[in-house]
Parts: C-alpha cells; structure tokens; sequence
C-alpha cells in the first residue's frame, strides 16, 4: 500500500539518514488543495514531507472519499510505487502550504545499497501502513459509527491520524476528514460528536477534538 509513515517512525533514527534523503531529490512545493499526486498517474519515485500537511486517499467514481492517511512533517510516502515501478495507487493532496522532496526510483536504489538502514526504514513503514488499513477494514465491517468513532478518536495514531497537538489528547481534524476516515456522512459525524460532548467525553472547537474522558469514551467504544 501507498499510504504516509507515521510520525513515529516518519523520520530514521540516524537524522543523517533523513539530512541524506533530503538532498537526494528535487524539492517542490504545493498549496492548500492541490495534489501532491494523483491515483493512476505515472510515479515519480518516493515523496519526503518536508514541511507542511498531506491527506492520502482514494476518490471513486461516484464521487466519494476514503481517506486512509493524514500526517504532519516530517514523513514519507510513495514507497511502494518506487520498488515495484508501477503508477501510483492513491493520491496525496496538500492540506496546507507542503514542502517535499521528490527521490526518483533510481536514485532510491542508490541510496539503498550505500545505505541499507534505509531499505529497512521503508520496509518498517509499509508495515505499519498495513496495519492501518487492516484495523480500518475491520471497523468498517464489524462496527456501528458511533463506536467506530469513538474507537478512532481514543486510538487515531493507529488509524493514520497524526495531528494530535502538543498531547494526545487533541486531535486536529475536521468532521468532513473523520466521515471519510470512517466511511460516513459528514452529518452523522457531527451527530454522534455532539452526542459525545454532551456527555462530557470530548470538547469540540473548529477543527479540534479534545478528549476529557478516555475512560468513559472506552466503555463506549467497546459496547458492540
């Protein structure tokens, strides 16, 4: 799968590593709503998030959305397209002013076989990219919104969701994101947080979810 690496494992251990990914590839930049790539269209190799916030999905014929990723620099993504050559499975939009750097296929296979921390540092992202969508396939088959909902927000790192700010207890995403996280109307999200607030598990600001109760929230995700 072609989906952004978590924050957590976004940037190798040796910051030389990342300082050498970086000045390997031709940088570019994008504004808020503009593509970073396109599902189908020819790859051009691995993307490092430099600066800024991108939003990986899938777009489908009858016009809806399913976001799989959403992520802050630093991180990379497009690693499979640029091991298997083949065009790009999802697209990346820019969520806000986005700086990357773009490391062609072949330049990526020198780097890997002078540095082979590399090629592990791939292989650890795919895998947690799978990871994602496998606990996201699960939610969407087996759980009613409201508890997919309140399953994401206690646990959103594990879904793809890397927009916690300052703690993990506030999340910034907006309700349209969050219905295309959990395969949803916008509407019903807004319902069911409404709900959540009034009971006194989260607080709600524009483009903020706080989380006030994790205990209570738990209980809440787990009653199916």
């Amino acid at each position: 799968m072609n989906y952004i690496v978590p924050n957590i494992y976004s940037q190798p251990t040796d910051t030389n590593l990342w300082n050498i990914l970086l000045s390997s590839g031709i940088p570019r930049h994008y504004q808020k709503g503009e593509f970073v790539f396109e599902k189908n269209q020819p790859s051009n190799g691995l993307i490092c998030l430099k600066k800024g916030k991108v939003k990986v999905s899938s777009f489908f014929s009858e016009g809806s959305e399913k976001i799989f990723g959403i992520l802050v620099a630093p991180a990379i993504f497009g690693e499979t397209e640029t091991l298997d050559q083949g065009p790009r499975m999802v697209s990346a939009t820019a969520l806000s002013k986005v700086e990357v750097v773009a490391i062609s296929g072949d330049r990526m296979k020198e780097l890997i076989y002078a540095y082979p921390e590399i090629a592990l540092y791939i292989i650890q992202s795919i895998g947690v990219k799978l990871r994602w969508t496998t606990l996201q396939a699960e939610d969407l088959s087996t759980q009613k919104i409201e508890y997919r909902l309140a399953r994401l927000l206690l646990d959103f790192k594990h879904y793809g969701i890397f927009t916690s700010k300052n703690n993990d207890n506030c999340l910034m995403i907006t309700h349209e994101e969050l219905a295309h996280f959990i395969g949803t109307a916008r509407s019903k999200v807004t319902t069911y947080l409404n709900e959540f607030a009034q009971k006194g598990l989260i607080h709600l600001k524009r483009g903020e979810i706080t989380i006030l109760d994790t205990a209570a929230l738990n209980k809440y995700a787990h009653k199916s």
